[in-house]
């Protein structure tokens, strides 16, 4: 297989870019971050998990079992793991802007 060109996504793997060296993680918790400014404050994807596939011309993230909390009133409208405004809260207390955020333009949450 093309295991040299697809590896796990964890907290120790980073990439350098031209604003230095960035952990993997940071785009994904980036991803969170621009999908809750993009819907208006309104939605969150976490608990992103997957793989960094480098096989093609650009890297590519294959990301699989996505949280998707909604600040909807319907309970639960993207599976049981949607925890709502709780877990919309929850992220925002805990992201810390890194350079990918920065670098994307989002205002800080």
């Amino acid at each position: 297989g093309n295991v040299g060109y697809v590896r796990n996504v964890n907290s120790d793997s980073t990439i350098d870019l031209k604003i230095g060296e960035v952990c993997l993680t940071d785009f994904l918790h980036a991803f969170s971050h621009w999908v809750y400014v993009f819907t208006h404050n309104k939605m969150i994807v976490c608990d992103l998990q997957g793989v960094l596939d480098e096989e093609g011309r650009y890297p590519v993230f294959r990301l699989t079992d996505p949280a998707i909390n909604s600040k909807n009133r319907k309970h639960h409208r993207y599976g049981r793991t949607d925890a709502g405004m709780k877990g919309i809260r929850l992220f925002c207390s805990t992201h810390k802007c890194n350079k990918v955020c920065k670098g994307l333009g989002l205002p800080p949450i």
